[in-house]
């Protein structure tokens, strides 16, 4: 009995520990195995998915890229490239960028050429890491712009990832006959800095003598508050203030500030006003201001205004067509008619001492420089706003002949009057 005893306690004992031993070999694979795993899978998303999706055919950041070997799609590098600037060479072009920071993170650079006759995207060269520049001298057609983007790449368990691109941009070789745009001025800034909410306002543009394409591509830095289409259309969405961006076919971007104002207030025309705030004669922005009020016919008096003309009050005019006020403020270019249209309104304040409200047309006179102030009227501006016994001004054609600012006390013995329109609220 005893030795069956002992005979079975042996084999309990084995079994024991060959069970411990297994137990120990299966806890160091796992161990073993963990970092191995994610390493081998750094960026996947889940166990379920598979460890990368590689092409060679890649649709980002708005480019259609043909690399000539396979990249991780569903993945970017963090860190990219930035302010690439092209320039044409005699039969070169010259690439220019502002490199990643961390040039560990990388191994180099990719550069990317748009086809001459696709939108189309190929990657074309390699730089090292520490590049900074490129010369592309199989540009060699003239007469022809070369378009460029560049982008950071690091090679991850034997696949390529790269980075966003840095933009684009591009660039004639300086044998053509014909120039690169590289800013193209908006010809119509006071029709298209402020627009009502609802209404459209066209952005026209001038570009240089023998521009080698004058295509535009447009957007708005906010959608919510104006919107552009592709032809420079701005449509006016809910009162605010946003920037209208074009890029030339150089990858130039070009930008302006537009005010989307709420027809009919008081604030739409000081926003106005304080928009063409700086444009003179001698800038060339006042003709804008004159084309405003030229284009709603018949005119005042049957008279067509010329830009040499005095245009004080057909900035208040052209403000009012802006805004959707016209019917609470009239049409005029001379302040004594002005004023008539403002009495038969039943809007005329005949009293140059009285505290007036922000969006107030105010009157002046040269011709009496004390109250009460009865005089033939001269000059004519809105009120912008009213700090203590300080008026605060904005009017067109204010002394050489800008759209500026004044500050007086209430009660200037210079004021003829105030209109006091029935805006909406």
């Amino acid at each position: 009995m005893l030795s069956n005893h002992s005979n079975q306690d042996c084999r309990i004992r084995r079994i024991v520990r060959r069970t411990v031993r297994m137990a120990v070999c299966l806890m160091m694979a796992v161990v073993l195995l963990i970092p191995v795993a994610f390493q081998s899978d750094v960026f996947a998303a889940s166990s379920s998915s598979p460890k990368y999706t590689t092409a060679r055919k890649q649709y980002m950041a708005g480019l259609d890229v043909r690399f000539n070997e396979d990249v991780i799609s569903n993945k970017r590098l963090s860190s990219g490239p930035s302010k690439l600037n092209v320039t044409g060479q005699w039969i070169s072009v010259r690439l220019r960028w502002t490199p990643v920071s961390n040039t560990s993170a990388i191994d180099g650079y990719y550069i990317l050429r748009r086809d001459r006759d696709y939108d189309i995207w190929r990657h074309v060269a390699t730089v090292t890491r520490k590049a900074t520049a490129y010369t592309d001298a199989t540009s060699r057609t003239a007469n022809r712009c070369y378009r460029y983007s560049v982008l950071a790449y690091k090679k991850v368990d034997g696949k390529i990832m790269v980075s966003g691109p840095a933009g684009w941009a591009g660039a004639l070789t300086t044998r053509s006959r014909e120039k690169n745009v590289y800013e193209a001025k908006v010809s119509n800034p006071a029709n298209v800095v402020s627009v009502s909410k609802g209404s459209c306002a066209q952005i026209y543009l001038t570009f240089p003598d023998n521009a080698y394409s004058k295509y535009i591509r447009w957007w708005s830095g906010n959608e919510k508050i104006a919107k552009v289409n592709n032809k420079g259309l701005i449509t006016g969405v809910t009162p605010g203030t946003t920037n209208i961006y074009y890029k030339t076919h150089t990858g130039t971007i070009n930008s302006f500030t537009t005010y989307i104002t709420r027809p009919g207030t008081a604030q739409a025309m000081i926003t106005t006003f304080k928009a063409w705030e700086g444009y003179s004669r001698l800038n060339g922005k006042q003709h804008g201001i004159i084309d405003i009020y030229n284009s709603v016919t018949p005119w005042p008096a049957g008279y067509r205004m010329r830009y040499s003309d005095a245009w004080c009050d057909a900035t208040v005019t052209a403000a009012a067509i802006k805004t959707g006020n016209v019917g609470r403020i009239g049409r005029e270019c001379g302040v004594p008619r002005h004023i008539k249209i403002f009495q038969k309104l039943g809007i005329w304040e005949e009293d140059g001492t009285i505290r007036p409200r922000p969006g107030d047309i105010i009157v002046f006179s040269w011709n009496k420089w004390s109250q009460p102030n009865n005089a033939s009227a001269s000059h004519i501006g809105i009120v912008e706003k009213v700090v203590g016994n300080t008026i605060y001004t904005i009017e067109g054609n204010r002394g050489i002949g800008v759209v500026g600012t004044r500050q007086i006390p209430v009660g200037w013995g210079c004021i003829r009057g105030y209109a006091r329109p029935k805006y909406s609220k």
